[in-house]
């Protein structure tokens, strides 16, 4: 397990390395104590991806996006639910 002062200076290390547009956690993983890049898209996640090892201070590392954020368009509206033949 790592300690948070260890934790903390590993997403710094990583921060500088690969950029402060992305979001770093230290979690655990399915292959022990984890290093998550969340990258803000599929094309920043690739340009993280192509510079970050497998293993940083002997942490796993994963390159996340979002591959759907929601938007009021998404959302069904109220009134389309309601049908009056159904009451």
């Amino acid at each position: 397990m790592v300690s948070k002062t260890s934790r903390d200076d590993i997403i710094l290390e990583a921060a500088l390395e690969w950029g402060a547009d992305a979001m770093y956690d230290i979690q655990p993983g399915t292959l022990g104590e984890t290093l998550y890049i969340d990258a803000t898209n599929k094309q920043e996640a690739s340009e993280i991806r192509a510079l970050v090892p497998i293993f940083f201070h002997g942490l796993y590392t994963v390159v996340r996006y979002p591959t759907h954020i929601l938007t009021p368009e998404d959302e069904e509206p109220l009134e389309d639910l309601y049908d009056p033949r159904l009451t």
